[in-house]
């Protein structure tokens, strides 16, 4: 349970109790609320007795589609944000003033504020790919130089990285998503000697609330091993991600190897992450480079 005023309901986190609470944080009263559901517009479970029951992904589709509603969103109903100052900086998307706090909460594995942080700012209509370029990527980045100076051991660096990963994959359960343009698949992964897989499901995140299915392989994929999920799927489009190889060689092989089994399908390459400048020669000429999420939220 979350101490926020937020609780899990199987895997999505779900606003406690009922149009009371949810109309205080969307700034109404609860009769609009209620006229809401009743209409249509804003989804809800109900329970035999006909109470409504509200979960994060139901607010978040209503927003998407009355983003003007987004203003009135009072950040301070989830409860779990006590810092006035903080809930002004969500409120205002004050990226530079809440890394440093959303980096000390990874270090100390308070999960529940950076989940809060980051559904507050969804809620607030900030783009997920500047959530992440912003916020997210820049804390990750200063972890990671924590850990090569010596500043904190691997073991707290693993869990700042598992705690970030869990609140943005429960992020990842209440974004409203669109439905898919067409058939065509987008496959990621990350290849052999690269364990980092938290690009990987922001980059799913953001191409599947734009309407494109992503399947995603996931970390340490050895590029040779894909080639029955090309023939099955026939993706259009593959993006690699890269954020840490020791062995340079391997990753440039993988990639040789890559573009080599993708030839047929005709996919188009991209690759992003802090590892891109490993990649030297005839093989730039093959991919096209990804410098931040906001450039995959453009593919």
């Amino acid at each position: 349970a979350y101490e926020i005023g937020v609780r899990l309901v199987g895997s999505e986190m779900c606003i406690r109790d009922s149009s009371k609470e949810v109309a205080m944080i969307m700034g109404v009263h609860v009769s609009t609320v209620k006229r809401w559901t009743d209409a249509g517009n804003l989804p809800c479970y109900q329970t035999p007795g006909g109470h409504r029951k509200f979960i994060l992904s139901h607010i978040n589709e209503f927003l998407a589609k009355n983003k003007k509603k987004s203003n009135k969103v009072n950040v301070l109903e989830l409860k779990g944000i006590k810092d006035r100052k903080l809930i002004q900086n969500i409120d205002h998307g004050e990226y530079i003033k809440l890394v440093p706090v959303f980096t000390k909460h990874a270090l100390n594995a308070d999960g529940n504020r950076l989940k809060t942080t980051l559904a507050g700012l969804y809620m607030k209509q900030y783009l997920l790919h500047e959530i992440y370029d912003a916020l997210v990527m820049p804390v990750l980045k200063s972890i990671g130089d924590m850990w090569a100076n010596n500043d904190i051991s691997i073991a707290e660096e693993h869990v700042a990285t598992n705690t970030i990963r869990n609140a943005v994959y429960a992020l990842g359960e209440t974004l409203h998503r669109k439905n898919y343009k067409d058939h065509s698949y987008t496959l990621s992964l990350a290849l052999s000697g690269d364990e980092h897989d938290l690009p990987l499901i922001m980059t799913k995140q953001i191409l599947e609330i734009n309407g494109i299915p992503v399947i995603n392989c996931g970390a340490n994929t050895p590029a040779k091993s894909i080639k029955r999920l090309l023939n099955k799927f026939q993706p259009d489009k593959i993006i690699v991600s890269l954020t840490y190889c020791e062995d340079k060689n391997l990753a440039n092989q993988q990639l040789d190897d890559l573009v080599k089994i993708t030839s047929k399908n005709h996919a188009k390459i991209y690759m992003g992450g802090a590892g891109i400048h490993y990649i030297i020669g005839q093989q730039q000429k093959n991919v096209q480079l990804l410098h931040s999420m906001s450039d995959v939220a453009q593919i």
